[in-house]
């Protein structure tokens, strides 16, 4: 298809997609935990660290949830399972109104939360934009995805807001409601697999097979350097509010500087796309992989200023705005659609790690050294390497789909 009927034809799934991303459960809790940090701990005397640890059970549990469900969706599509894992969710986050002193039980609701919002993962939303797209498959997943960095412009701000007005409690029980409202309509009417043509149903599917794939240096070569990037951009945005504070900044003020990355996301998201479709994506990739070095380095200056503060939180997000649609794009240009559920499952389970583990880490490294430096130090470090590792790709293979 030309690049102008891929859009006329797919437009309603992308729409749907972006908002379904949006919703979802690597989007408004990765932007939103930060914000209730403080109020909870305040409330229950959890360490900083301990109460960071809650959203390591999203990443911890998509180790496993992320291949099944890419197994899944390459053999029913992705209707159904968007639109009963996205209601879950919705319930879920709503749930997490109802935890008490014990920090086992916000434990559990955080892990019971992970399991049923899997669905909503990035891999059900590129999945099926992958189908509509092809000549224009770069923006368009920048496009599917730049809704998360919508959430990440307003939600901070809405959610401290939420918790100075009617506290945390019911600002769970807003959001989850929010959810369910904006999300689950738009999916319904119009989020649907591309179906494919006769001609094309008398032929597989082009690309590698799951073993394939597995067995191919490039998939661990993409998921060492996502997991270190994605390590390093996770801590920094949901410990980005805390450490803010620690500066004397007040919340709300902390949560505006939070929504600059959202907005460097969106850009992040939509000029990636545009120069993947156009350029050879490791190198893309490599850019804006060692970029948020740059903001470590400003986040340990001791004169911190509003002006340090955008220019950080600006190289954060747009690396935010491109790691995941990067895996998305370079999981179908190198192994093809074939298996590509499975294969981003995989390699997901790699953006697991680095994101779940990450915040924790970060908050316990305060815990201990009563600030961020050697943290920041050693995120500053990885991010190099990352950028590093991802030009061994080397040149796009081909694949011919058989009949």
């Amino acid at each position: 298809m030309a690049a102008d009927s891929e859009f006329q034809m797919g437009w309603k799934s992308l729409l749907a997609a972006f908002v379904g991303a949006g919703c979802g459960i690597n989007s408004i809790p990765f932007y939103t935990h930060g914000v209730f940090v403080g109020a909870i701990t305040a409330e229950y005397g959890w360490s900083r660290g301990a109460t960071q640890f809650a959203f390591s059970f999203v990443m911890i549990t998509a180790l496993i949830t992320a291949p099944l469900i890419g197994f899944v969706i390459d053999r029913i599509g992705t209707r159904v399972v968007a639109l009963v894992s996205l209601g879950a969710f919705a319930a879920m986050f709503a749930a997490l109104s109802v935890a008490t002193s014990d920090i086992l039980t916000y434990y559990a609701l955080w892990f019971a939360m992970a399991v049923v919002a899997s669905g909503t993962m990035p891999i059900t939303w590129t999945r099926t934009v992958n189908g509509w797209f092809e000549r224009q498959r770069g923006l368009a997943l920048g496009l599917t995805l730049a809704s998360t960095g919508v959430v990440a412009t307003f939600a901070p701000s809405i959610a401290a807001g939420l918790i100075g007005d009617v506290g945390w409690r019911n600002a769970y029980r807003i959001l989850g409601l929010g959810i369910a409202v904006v999300g689950l309509p738009v999916v319904y009417f119009l989020f649907h697999d591309r179906v494919r043509t006769p001609a094309e149903q008398k032929t597989e599917v082009a690309g590698a097979t799951t073993r394939e794939g597995v067995a191919n240096y490039r998939f661990w070569v993409m998921g060492i350097s996502l997991l270190l990037v994605c390590g390093g951009i996770a801590g920094l945005i949901t410990n980005l509010v805390p450490m803010l504070m620690d500066q004397k900044i007040e919340r709300a003020t902390a949560a505006s500087y939070a929504g600059i990355v959202g907005i460097s996301v969106i850009v992040g998201r939509i000029i990636g796309g545009y120069l993947i479709d156009r350029l050879w994506a490791p190198a893309v990739a490599a850019i804006f992989f060692a970029a948020p070095a740059i903001s470590c380095y400003l986040l340990m200056s001791a004169t911190l200023n509003t002006e340090l503060i955008w220019l950080a939180a600006l190289f954060i997000g747009l690396t935010a705005g491109v790691e995941v649609d990067i895996l998305a794009f370079l999981t179908a240009r190198y192994f093809g659609m074939r298996s590509y559920g499975a294969l981003y499952g995989g390699q997901f389970v790699f953006f697991a790690l680095g994101s779940g583990f990450a915040p924790a880490l970060y908050g316990a490294a305060f815990d201990r050294f009563g600030n961020y430096q050697p943290v920041l130090i050693g995120s500053m470090i990885l991010f190099l390497l990352s950028a590093g590792l991802i030009l061994t790709l080397g040149k796009y293979p081909t694949y011919e789909a058989k009949t």
